[in-house]
């Protein structure tokens, strides 16, 4: 017989699709900020990939990373019996967001999104990770109305 076990799923239905929704939408307004303040340092496009594709590729892909990220990070909550804080995820965040830019920049040539260096990569993923806790606050608020 099959031990019980302590895990309750959580209904997440929209959820998904809504997190994947604002993190593509914060990701890509920093990264065209980024591009248009920054033009030496984030490049967009390359010889068959425009400004939009490269937008909408390479924060496609980063969008996708940092929403992976939430079922390992519940999975941990479960094992260890707490919840993490606002500043344990802000803190997670930043690391992801960091270790995803530098990566992304590396497939610049398939992806469309180039860095300069890894201090651009510090920075936009610092930008990034704020942008992306004030769009995850304001979709937490509208959480009842997506279950």
């Amino acid at each position: 017989m099959a031990k019980k076990s302590s895990f309750q799923p959580q209904p997440t239905g929209m959820i998904w699709v809504a997190s994947y929704g604002v993190l593509f939408v914060c990701n890509a307004v920093v990264l065209w900020l980024a591009n248009w303040l920054f033009p030496n340092q984030v490049v967009l496009g390359t010889m068959t990939i425009n400004v939009i594709g490269a937008i909408a590729l390479s924060m496609g892909v980063f969008s996708l990373i940092g929403l992976f990220v939430i079922p390992f990070v519940r999975l941990i909550e479960n094992r260890n019996q707490t919840m993490f804080t606002p500043r344990d995820w802000m803190v997670l965040y930043l690391i992801v967001n960091v270790v995803g830019i530098w990566v992304l920049g590396r497939f610049a040539e398939q992806l469309g999104m180039g860095i300069a260096s890894w201090m651009v990569a510090v920075a936009l993923g610092a930008v990034m990770d704020v942008v992306q806790g004030i769009g995850m606050m304001w979709l937490e608020k509208y959480r009842e109305k997506l279950v």
